[in-house]
């Protein structure tokens, strides 16, 4: 039961987490989705989905990812989600440390990760 609570708690990150594994053809390797292409990480309830090479780090802070949805639930996507997401394509576009963003920096924390 508590299971089925948490996913429904995380429901719109759960199904975006499916449909991204969908689209990109990812196969489970473990706890984490794994699929060839561009480099990409992204935690979407309790999918950790990676593209192209990763590391350690990479899945420490996705696990931070997961967290912090789980500390949310459906308010993850717009609180969490969003700003990284636009913090990523600025990120691109201008040059600044991605992880020094306050949503990424918690992430870094809540998955143990020091940079």
């Amino acid at each position: 039961m508590k299971n089925i609570l948490l996913y429904l708690w995380q429901l719109p990150q759960n199904l975006l987490g499916l449909a991204v594994i969908a689209f990109t053809g990812a196969k489970k390797k473990g706890d984490i989705y794994h699929t060839d292409g561009r480099r990409f990480g992204v935690s979407l309830g309790k999918y950790i989905i990676f593209r192209g090479f990763f590391n350690a780090t990479d899945e420490k802070h996705e696990m931070g990812h997961q967290k912090q949805s789980l500390y949310l639930g459906w308010l993850y996507l717009p609180v969490i989600g969003l700003p990284s997401v636009i913090g990523n394509l600025l990120n691109r576009v201008i040059d600044f440390d991605y992880y020094k963003q306050p949503w990424e920096a918690l992430a870094d924390r809540l998955g143990g990760v020091v940079r």
